[in-house]
């Protein structure tokens, strides 16, 4: 290490621990029942934090999981449309309009909706969302659907979302035993056939999803009609802006239908069930309730260790230490629970986060963004807590004391 190096080096050290020992390391040791309790408050906040954080993530990611496996530059919404299960159907012409722009490839529709589904094995209906398009179009990317859906040509044939909950039937396995490779079922009292599986994944307005052709949902979905879509999927040309191309057909077609650019449809989708829900503040107050219990358990450790150790810090504050050196101190007691607390709680966290991805179907993941944002909070909520805690400290006077 050349010179420079070991100047920062010994200065970082002396600024750390000043007296040539780690004082905060041997303070917080030397109760280590009130340490532990130190570092599982902290940990309990940690993986509070974390596990809202990732649950908001994998909630919104979930939300528009059909919307991902969309082809799409532009999406043509009619003016009503809320949230994807509410999407409000808009006359086809106005699609087949937008394809006369100068910038538009092509374009593909789909009809949405929710209808009772039987379950092949109870008998039972439960609702379950429909997505219908024109079998010789390419309205998604997922090479699952791909490969499969020449078969919804024929009426009454349909794709199943093998992500979907258990309650509509083990579909998997009733295929596999099936020497057809098709399993009966109805959809809204009407027989289809099950030809094939893909992978979707549920989100909050629907607890499965099935593929059709557009003939068949004209049979089984009450009142629809030809001439009616529910999004108009479009295609630019290369280099072509989506943007700006959009807020171009936005202006051209008429009020009852709006133009956005595929972003902009994927956070609309996020920003109805983050601002008309009450998912967003739910998982908000959650982070800021877990917060406070971190701030305060930490808070309450320090300040019962400036008490207990009042007398000794009075005796160093008669021969010269500053206050200056005390706030550090125990800001150092703070940076050292932060740390402690905060491993074992990313451990945790990720542990419920394997637990939510096997059981709840959510994907939710440990990202390094998350990770970063939470650990700036709980050492901040340290940090604030450790200067709380010296208050008293600060406006002790050593003679008082003694």
């Amino acid at each position: 290490m050349n010179r420079p190096a070991r100047r920062v080096s010994a200065s970082f050290c002396e600024w750390f621990f000043p007296l040539g020992i780690p004082l905060p390391w041997c303070q917080l040791v030397a109760e280590k029942k009130r340490f532990a309790a130190a570092v599982a408050g902290i940990t309990f906040a940690v993986t509070m934090m974390l596990f809202q954080i990732g649950l908001q993530s994998a909630l919104f990611s979930q939300v528009v999981a059909p919307i991902r496996q969309m082809r799409a530059d532009v999406v043509v919404i009619s003016s009503q449309f809320e949230y994807l299960g509410s999407s409000h159907e808009f006359p086809a012409v106005r699609l087949f309009s937008a394809e006369g722009d100068p910038a538009v490839v092509s374009g593909t529709s789909l009809n949405l909706g929710s209808l009772p589904f039987k379950n092949p094995n109870t008998g039972r209906a439960r609702d379950i969302f429909c997505l219908a398009f024109n079998p010789t179009e390419k309205p998604f990317t997922n090479p699952e659907i791909l490969a499969q859906q020449d078969k919804l040509k024929r009426e009454g044939v349909v794709l199943f979302d093998q992500l979907s909950r258990p309650d509509y039937g083990p579909m998997a396995e009733l295929l596999a035993k099936d020497s057809n490779g098709a399993v009966d079922s109805e959809i809204n009292d009407h027989h289809v056939q099950i030809e094939g599986l893909f992978a979707m994944g549920v989100t909050f307005a629907a607890d499965g999803n099935v593929l059709m052709g557009r003939e068949t949902y004209l049979k089984v979905m009450p009142g629809a009609r030809n001439d009616q879509i529910s999004l108009g999927l479009i295609t630019l040309k290369p280099g072509t802006d989506p943007i700006a191309a959009a807020a171009a057909l936005d202006k051209r077609l008429p009020d009852d239908v709006s133009a956005l650019s595929y972003d902009q449809f994927l956070e609309k989708e996020k920003q109805y069930w983050a601002e008309r829900t009450p998912i967003g503040f739910v998982i908000s107050a959650s982070m800021i309730v877990s917060l406070i219990v971190g701030a305060v358990i930490v808070y309450q450790i320090l300040y019962t260790d400036v008490t207990d150790h009042l007398p000794e810090y009075a005796t160093l504050k008669s021969i010269g230490f500053t206050d200056g050196y005390f706030i550090r101190l125990v800001l150092q007691e703070s940076l050292i629970l932060s740390i402690f607390g905060f491993v074992p709680g990313l451990g945790l966290a990720a542990v419920l986060y394997w637990l939510t991805r096997t059981y709840a179907h959510m994907p939710a993941y440990l990202t390094l963004n998350n990770v970063a944002i939470i650990f700036s909070l709980s050492l901040g909520m340290c940090l604030l807590a450790g200067g709380l805690a010296t208050r008293k400290l600060r406006h002790a006077n050593p003679a008082d004391i003694f």
